[in-house]
């Protein structure tokens, strides 16, 4: 039997009970009014009231059970409708009104019940799809990753075959010419292992950063030795690099993309920037994290680029890029190292020329 075959069944039973009282009591009230009258011949008029007074109180007690019984009907048949709306998944602002006494408080409260069921159903619900949206967006960026790559490989790998076939069909080939041959396969050899260690390093970032060890890190430090090997650059790629950094200056993390982010950061400002500085400045200090601006003074990026450089295998100039070697990963590297330290990071134009990347990380 189903709520509502219930409640009916509850509310004919009141009625049926309330039917068969009245009925006793008047029945009653008629066989002992005529019964008296035929055994006694003189009335006693005040026992005679006594037992109308009785029957008026009965009277009045059936009327206010049967307006109990309606009130409680009433109760009944909003609670019928409130379980129909929980059924078809309604909100609680369509549920009915409940008077205000016991019932009324029972239903209130299954009510809240449903809400908070509900609502912890829509929270799972929600994280579920985020999840499953995770997921994808992260089968997603592998399928586009693992695209690129093949792309990437393609060149380096094409021109190392065709310099190598070239010198083993061309028999009359110089010492001079082979030994360039020679050269620029190994140059594309370097620009495959850089690839790889890239690759690599995206791949360690994205599924085994739990895995990454923390310590407390001198960034100072790392920012020395990075200025120490700029300075032994040729005159074409050398820049002046600037630093206002504490001394030591300690953050938690991972030497080794911390060493990354700088070093990525300043091969971007040699290669494409055409200026003649770099500056690496402590513009800002919490009680648990540093912002560093890492900034240069070349020409910086056109305003459509400049919000897709984070992007993997993005590049502005792909020509000139390959021809200078690059990877096209650097700056994705920058942005999820500095992610998995738990900072953030953004790039804009300096307004007297320059590119100007500021970002955070957190204090030992």
């Amino acid at each position: 039997m189903d709520s509502k075959s219930k409640i009916f069944s509850y509310r004919g039973g009141m009625y049926l009970l309330l039917a068969i009282l009245i009925t006793t009591l008047i029945g009653g009230f008629i066989i002992y009014h005529f019964s008296l009258l035929s055994q006694i011949k003189s009335i006693n008029y005040i026992d005679e009231g006594i037992f109308f007074a009785i029957i008026g109180v009965a009277g009045v007690s059936i009327v206010i059970a049967l307006l109990l019984a309606v009130r409680m009907s009433r109760n009944l048949r909003s609670l019928d409708r409130a379980v129909a709306a929980m059924e078809n998944g309604a909100d609680i602002e369509s549920m009915p009104q409940f008077a205000d006494d016991e019932l009324g408080d029972i239903a209130r409260h299954i009510i809240a019940l449903y809400g908070r069921l509900r609502e912890a159903t829509n929270d799972i619900q929600r994280e579920h799809d985020n999840a499953l949206h995770e997921q994808q967006e992260k089968l997603r960026i592998k399928r586009q990753l693992t695209n690129n790559i093949n792309h990437e490989l393609k060149t380096p790998v094409a021109a190392i075959q065709g310099y190598l076939e070239t010198m083993t069909t061309a028999k009359d080939m110089t010492e001079e010419e082979r030994d360039a041959f020679i050269a620029k396969c190994y140059a594309h050899c370097q620009r495959l292992t850089q690839l790889l260690n890239d690759v690599s390093t995206i791949t360690r970032l994205e599924d085994g950063s739990s895995r990454i060890e923390r310590e407390s890190v001198d960034l100072r430090a790392l920012v020395d030795e990075i200025a120490s090997d700029v300075a032994l650059l040729s005159d074409d790629k050398r820049m002046r690099v600037n630093v206002d950094l504490p001394a030591p200056m300690q953050v938690l993390g991972n030497s080794t993309l911390l060493m990354s982010i700088l070093k990525n950061l300043t091969d971007n400002a040699i290669a494409y920037s055409g200026g003649r500085d770099i500056y690496i400045r402590c513009i800002d200090e919490s009680p648990t994290m540093y912002t560093i601006s890492f900034a240069d003074n070349g020409i910086g990026v056109d305003g459509d680029h400049i919000n897709h450089i984070f992007e993997r295998f993005y590049r502005i100039d792909k020509g000139r890029s390959r021809k200078l070697g690059g990877t096209g990963l650097g700056l994705s590297i920058v942005k999820n190292a500095v992610l998995f330290h738990g900072g953030d990071i953004k790039v804009a134009n300096r307004k007297i020329g320059g590119l100007e990347f500021t970002f955070t990380l957190p204090k030992a």
